[in-house]
């Protein structure tokens, strides 16, 4: 794939027929996912571009794929002949089929940012706060910051008394509620890598928060739906209230609930959203620019969706071990036929360390095991040492990780 389309900006992206080509008939589809594999960092632009695209495919429903690629052809070849004109001249009753349709993509693609900024509801406030804090905080509404110092917080929610209730303290709300001008305004909670929490909502719904996450929430629950924001990991027992569905809001998909027990892993590292179904039932949709719902899938207990990030796509599969996802809120990291790289991940943020290899070392082969996480970073290491069958060294915040070389008996 030609190198020329990371310094592509949008527009150029959305006017280039190979790429709509890719988009609308899936022509060198393997070459595009390779391309995006081998460079993350035009992920976003690339999905971007493939909304726009869409978009105009559906707002010319009277014309097929073909025909919408004749006219990108027809496009092109005008936009050779013309291009000082196109991009200078403004709309005239004169200007041609062709160069109104570029018109319209430059109001779609202003369109898609205006959209797509409505529709996604609510923005993380101090987005460095996790790389640079390693204490958990909780941001109220009108930004003061209160620090969590223990590894493991209990927070709490007085929804009468208008509080929140940190371990042993308790914070007031009522100023900040009565000098606020909307009741959509959220408390956040930040747990930095190598720290978790427990939370209580205002309506009873059970949250444990793991590291490197964060979640937004109201002091209460006034509209029509229970709604919260989550980037990271985070396992819910929702209190139940058919009258009251319970939204969770992670990137691009929403997850709805009645009353259930599930756990959503949505780290923004990570090329998969996954929701892990434990008990009740969930219905987990992609929001597209508009803010509406589609690809709406119905999860079942012991079924977990996937979604990906860089094709949209929702998979369900079963699982009979989805209990293994949810282990950490107890403390342990249980695993069956996980990748070694996954587990190493998750040590990462669990312990707050960077985990070291050699380019050669073969990251994908999978283990299964069970680590006590309340142990020393030494002792499991120890353990998942003699598990994976490798080697490592620790120095202050790194682990240094190679293969156990076979020992060859001497006769």
């Amino acid at each position: 794939m030609n190198k020329k389309y990371l310094e592509y900006n949008l527009e150029k992206l959305i006017e280039d027929k190979q790429f709509i080509g890719w988009v609308l008939k899936g022509y060198n589809s393997s070459k595009w996912e390779e391309f995006i594999k081998t460079n993350p960092e035009i992920n976003t632009k690339i999905k971007q571009a493939k909304e726009i695209i869409l978009l105009l495919r559906d707002s010319y429903e009277v014309m097929d794929e073909e025909s919408l690629l004749t006219m990108w052809k027809n496009i092109d070849h005008f936009e050779q002949q013309h291009t000082k004109k196109i991009r200078l001249i403004k709309i005239r009753k004169t200007l041609s089929w062709a160069a109104s349709i570029l018109l319209i993509l430059s109001l779609g693609t202003l369109g898609y940012f205006n959209l797509n900024n409505k529709h996604k509801g609510y923005e993380f406030a101090a987005t460095e706060t996790l790389s640079q804090n390693n204490n958990a905080i909780i941001i109220l509404p009108d930004g003061e910051e209160i620090i969590l110092t223990s590894k493991s917080s209990s927070i709490s929610m007085n929804n009468e008394e208008e509080q929140i209730i940190i371990n042993d303290s308790i914070i007031d709300l009522s100023k900040n509620i009565a000098e606020s001008h909307s009741e959509l305004e959220m408390n956040e909670v930040v747990i930095p890598f190598g720290k978790k929490s427990e939370l209580i909502l205002a309506d009873g719904t059970k949250v444990w928060i793991n590291a490197g996450s964060r979640l937004a929430f109201p002091v209460s629950f006034k509209q029509k739906n229970r709604e919260v924001y989550l980037e990271g990991e985070a396992y819910f027992e929702v209190a139940k209230n058919e009258l009251q569905p319970f939204i969770v809001h992670a990137a691009d998909l929403n997850i709805t609930v009645l009353g259930t027990q599930f756990d959503i892993s949505a780290y923004k590292t990570e090329k998969n959203i996954k929701t892990i179904l434990i008990e009740g039932s969930v219905t987990v949709s992609r929001t597209n620019i508009f803010g509406f719902e589609e690809n709406e899938v119905l999860l079942k207990p012991n079924q977990i969706a996937s979604f990906n990030k860089i094709d949209n796509s929702i998979k369900v599969f079963d699982d009979p071990h989805v209990d293994f996802y949810i282990s950490w809120t107890q403390g342990w990291m249980q695993f069956s036929q996980e990748s070694l790289s996954s587990v190493f991940d998750k040590l990462e943020r669990y312990y707050s360390v960077k985990i070291e290899m050699p380019k050669d070392f073969p990251s994908s082969e999978v283990i299964s095991g069970k680590l006590d996480l309340k142990e020393s970073l030494e002792d499991v290491m120890k353990v998942l040492s003699d598990v994976a069958k490798i080697e490592y060294r620790i120095n202050k915040n790194k682990i240094y990780i190679n293969k156990k070389l076979k020992r060859i008996n001497m006769r």
